[in-house]
């Protein structure tokens, strides 16, 4: 699936126009100072055509369960993007990496151009409720750019 326009795009340093047929599809992470402390992650995706975001989900689900170890879906529910900017979908969920289960926070938002993004927490741990109000505080900050 290919957009065939121009598209901005700003990061941190500065900002690039992309020629015509290519898309953002790039993933921040940031890590924290101190260990034991969770791992944030934004990624961009886009919706297939005609897809909705629970088809979206679901089918990202259903690679997760087949790419990684002992993945289990805890929970889904809804979450806000900003303040109550977007609707989106949360999801607790866990999985195996070389023996040790890595626990995530997804928060997933669709925008009306079927761009994708994706928020997650990531811990070698459990995520505390300290954990979840640093995501939760997180996904509250966030504003459109001008």
């Amino acid at each position: 699936m290919t957009t065939p326009s121009a598209s901005y795009c700003r990061f941190t340093e500065g900002c690039i126009t992309l020629p015509d047929g290519y898309q953002d599809r790039t993933l921040n992470a940031f890590t924290p100072s101190q260990e034991g402390e969770p791992a944030f992650t934004i990624s961009r995706d886009r919706l297939n055509d005609g897809e909705t975001v629970d088809a979206y989900i679901d089918r990202q689900l259903a690679l997760m369960t087949q790419h990684f170890k002992g993945w289990k879906t805890q929970t889904r529910d809804v979450i806000w993007l900003g303040d109550r900017l977007l609707e989106g979908e949360r999801l607790q969920a866990s999985y195996l990496r070389d023996g040790q289960r890595i626990w995530q926070q997804q928060a997933v938002f669709a925008f009306a151009d079927a761009q994708i993004l994706v928020f997650t927490l990531s811990k070698t741990a459990t995520p505390s409720a300290a954990d979840e109000s640093r995501f939760n505080a997180l996904l509250g900050s966030f504003t459109f750019n001008q």
